[in-house]
């Protein structure tokens, strides 16, 4: 019985076009969600950012929402597949080589992330319709991530949906002002001691305590 995965199918030229114009409308994007937020960004503004006819535009994206639901889609998917391991991880080491890599991701996508926790803090459509919805999986991860270490005796007994937010919290607070744009991109070494840090930190506030 022959179980391997059939080849993933190679992307023809005009699909790589199309996913190449789709990057760049959402680059642009961006820029201007950072600038005039979310809400005042019209189609026309996309448009003109990349220099193409409104109804060209719409051969790619639906809308705006549509850009929007890309951007939190693609960060989204990208930090799940990083963590979906996370309850294999053997030892310590392999947990900062994990959040460091997080970081230089997240880092690597500062315009789309920046997007993401501007228009979340003052828009509740975009928080509850887009970030939470896009980044409940992620939550889910890291709840059952907990759940295995309390049961295992190595995190005390705490709720599992609250350390979940506490870890986000710890990670979005690391990485927050160079995201402001307050503070340059760290160095790998920077961003390593930043991994080793919050993994510190992280595991303080959870790992039980002997006698």
């Amino acid at each position: 019985m022959n179980n391997q995965s059939p080849p993933l199918k190679e992307k023809t030229r005009h699909e790589r076009r199309i996913q190449r114009q789709r990057r760049v409308i959402m680059d642009a994007s961006a820029m201007l969600f950072a600038q005039k937020g979310y809400r005042a960004t019209t189609i026309r503004d996309i448009a003109q950012a990349v220099d193409m006819g409104e109804s060209t535009l719409y051969g790619y994206f639906t809308g705006k929402q549509e850009v929007l639901q890309t951007i939190l889609s693609q960060q989204a998917e990208m930090v799940d597949s990083l963590l979906v391991h996370l309850a294999e991880l053997p030892d310590r080491k392999s947990f900062v080589d994990l959040v460091d890599l997080l970081m230089e991701k997240i880092l690597t996508g500062a315009v789309y992330n920046r997007v993401v926790i501007a228009e979340a803090w003052i828009d509740d459509e975009v928080l509850r319709g887009f970030v939470l919805a896009h980044w409940r999986p992620i939550l889910d991860t890291l709840q059952d991530f907990i759940s295995a270490r309390i049961s295992a005796g190595i995190f005390r007994p705490i709720d599992p949906g609250l350390g979940a937010r506490m870890i986000v919290a710890f990670f979005i607070a690391a990485v927050l002002p160079v995201l402001r744009g307050v503070e340059p991109p760290p160095s790998p070494r920077q961003r390593r001691r930043l991994a080793e840090s919050t993994v510190e930190l992280i595991s303080g506030g959870f790992n039980a305590r002997m006698g």
